[in-house]
């Protein structure tokens, strides 16, 4: 539900001019509902630029400082010589959704927004859309003239100046390989103004500390007409700027600049921001700002947990065995679905169809591993070729619906061209009309899609736990890259880590096995792929293997209760049966956490309370009854972790 309500005296419109609010016709405010955060727009002899401030506790806080505005297309440039037209009037938007899944189901967003209009020396107009809320802001670029030819844009010339020395989490964006880029690079922590060590510039979300606010940047509601962004290698005093793919994503195939007729929208570049990690943390704003739903009935997309046979055992999608096993292991656990991955269809036909019997017989749903090339990847893993052509793509989706299968799985994207946004959406689409669900890995980052097309479940666009078979230097880096992600990368959509590994693989873990249960509550997923062994679940304490069957993979809230990047994170998420609290380590040294149990509601509550025993690969389980007064010391390990389920 969305309604309206305009202030009167922000913005007056007089035979198509108008008055803003401040008294300079070159400078322009915009503020929250709240009216603590500020977004202030100007106009410096035809040159646009921007700030934005929190003002609480009576003084002025900079988020960011004044940074350039502009687009260039192949026919017209709107960087400087521009003209102010008229400011629109202010409205405030309340913006009520229910969420299909992720970390809150039932969502009220409220913001202020105003559209700001210029013309360049010739006359042609842009139009800069600006929506600010009490937890950040969003503004894109809006060209609204009419127009048939198709037009590049040839580059966004907008920039976000961090304060010099503000502490960044950033990650470098990967340069194109067979199996790049995917967002697999790991995170580091620098400051603000750090030149990225890779030539293709840093990725989104970028997170800062401002002093004492808190930043994440990133982008969203990027439509078939645009392309996927990040940010340049080189942030002189911090001034980082937007730029576009490598020529060589997707082995060059698709044009670099992306490419529409008129009018055109251009995505939304989305700042979350407050004074606590808590507003980073809690933010729905990247699904907030995006397009509504476009499917109608949505009843037959259900988040769920998924067992996973592959991180165990490379050969088991062709292995009838191996997948029966691990869909028992779901129908044992009470998860929802089974996931059969690369190559599948390298097994005998006759074993698939005894596969798909089976899991039909226990109510397990099945989802079945693509390769979304194409032309634009030469990954031989199985099936490929029929995800890129509409018609092909379409005739496989309706004989998977045919067979029973609940979802797939589309792999190794490697562009973040505008031809391979396209795929995705299309994607999207025809996966909805034959009810099936979607998740990507090898992929881009989320950016809105999941609320318009809610059968988008996750994505991988995270170096994930599969990276314990490939990097060396993952284990030593793990812990401390997993409670970042929890404020950076899981903050901007649904994230398939694959968690909850107990055994070792080529490279042996160093987090805790309390943290490793934890990764169930703290890492958002709708499809929450378990990749460990039927055995290791097995082996796992009968606390442990309760908790996992009982912990949802879809929340109706999420709320943050401590901690920062790097060192530790820990949140509270409300299933439909009471909270669940995961909590982990990114330090390399013991560390006490006060659990205030205060989020809680009236009365008594039952608490069990998982955690790191004696030894890192040991745990240990405690019950009582609480209330919301109650405040528990639990103790963590080195790279450490604890969950707790409560129960009224």
């Amino acid at each position: 539900m969305h309604s309206f309500i305009r202030v009167v005296g922000c913005a007056l419109l007089v035979s198509g001019a108008a008055a803003s609010c401040t008294s300079r016709q070159d400078q322009w405010t915009v503020s929250s509902p709240n009216g603590e955060l500020k977004f202030e727009l100007r106009n410096d002899s035809g040159v646009l630029t921007y700030s934005v401030s929190r003002h609480h506790d009576g003084a002025r806080h900079d988020v960011l400082l004044s940074s350039p505005l502009g687009v260039r297309r192949d026919d017209q440039s709107f960087v400087d010589g521009l003209e102010f037209l008229y400011a629109g009037p202010a409205v405030i938007s309340n913006d009520d959704y229910t969420a299909a899944h992720g970390k809150r189901r039932a969502i009220h967003h409220r913001a202020r927004e105003q559209v700001f209009a210029f013309a360049n020396a010739q006359g042609a107009r842009v139009e800069i859309v600006v929506h600010v809320t009490n937890d950040g802001l969003a503004f894109r670029y809006r060209f609204p003239e009419q127009d048939a030819t198709p037009h590049k844009l040839l580059e966004e010339t907008t920039g976000f100046h961090v304060p010099s020395g503000s502490n960044a989490w950033i990650t470098p964006m990967q340069v194109p390989t067979r199996y790049s880029p995917a967002y697999e690079e790991l995170y580091l922590g620098t400051t603000a103004g750090a030149t990225s060590p890779t030539e293709s510039g840093w990725a989104f979300p970028a997170l800062f500390q401002v002093g004492s606010e808190w930043l994440l940047l990133s982008e969203a509601d990027i439509s078939e007409a645009n392309a996927g962004t990040r940010l340049q290698s080189a942030a002189p005093d911090g001034q980082y700027r937007i730029r576009y793919s490598d020529a060589g994503e997707g082995k060059g195939v698709g044009a670099v600049e992306p490419e529409s007729t008129l009018p055109w929208t251009l995505p939304w570049r989305v700042l979350v921001t407050g004074p606590s990690p808590k507003t980073i943390a809690e933010s729905t704003l990247i699904d907030d700002v995006s397009a509504s739903s476009k499917i109608g009935d949505a009843s037959w997309i259900k988040p769920g947990r998924v067992s996973w046979s592959w991180w165990s055992d490379d050969d088991s999608p062709r292995n009838e065995t191996a997948l029966k096993s691990f869909i028992d292991l779901s129908a044992e656990m009470g998860w929802e679905y089974s996931l059969i991955d690369a190559n599948w269809n390298l097994m005998d036909p006759a074993a698939l169809q005894r596969v798909l019997a089976h899991a039909k017989e226990k109510n397990i749903g099945i989802l079945l591993w693509y390769n979304s090339g194409g032309p634009h990847n030469d990954v031989t893993e199985q099936p490929r070729d029929l995800m890129h052509i509409r018609d092909v793509r379409r005739a496989e989706f309706a004989k998977l619906q045919q067979w029973g299968v609940k979802g797939v799985k589309v792999d190794f994207w490697q562009s973040d061209k505008q031809d391979r946004m396209q795929q995705y959406i299309e994607l999207l689409r025809d996966a909805a009309d034959y009810h099936l669900m979607v998740d990507v890995h090898g992929c881009t980052l989320p950016r809105g899609w999941s609320r318009t097309y809610p059968n988008l479940m996750t994505m991988e666009g995270v170096p994930g736990a599969e990276q314990y078979k490939f990097r060396s230097d993952y284990p030593q880096k793990a812990a401390w890259e997993n409670t970042v992600f929890a404020y950076t990368r899981n903050v901007v959509g649904g994230m398939d880590y694959t968690p909850v590994t107990f055994t070792d693989h080529r490279y042996p873990r160093l987090t805790t096995d309390g943290h490793e249960l934890a990764l169930s509550v703290v890492f958002e997923s709708s499809l929450q792929h378990y990749a460990d062994s039927v055995a290791s679940y097995h082996a796992l304490p009968d606390f442990a293997r309760d908790f996992l069957k009982a912990a949802p993979s879809a929340w109706e809230d999420t709320k943050w209760l401590g901690g920062e990047p790097g060192k530790l994170v820990v949140l509270a998420r409300r299933g439909k049966d009471g909270w669940y609290v995961g909590g982990i380590s990114g330090l390399e040294t013991p560390q006490t956490f006060k659990l205030d149990l205060s989020f809680l509601g009236e009365g008594s509550h039952g608490i069990t309370l998982i955690h790191d025993g004696a030894e890192p690969r040991h745990l240990t389980s405690s019950t009582r009854q609480v209330t919301a007064a109650d405040v528990i010391d639990v103790e963590l390990l080195a790279r450490g972790g604890f969950v707790a389920r409560i129960t009224k």
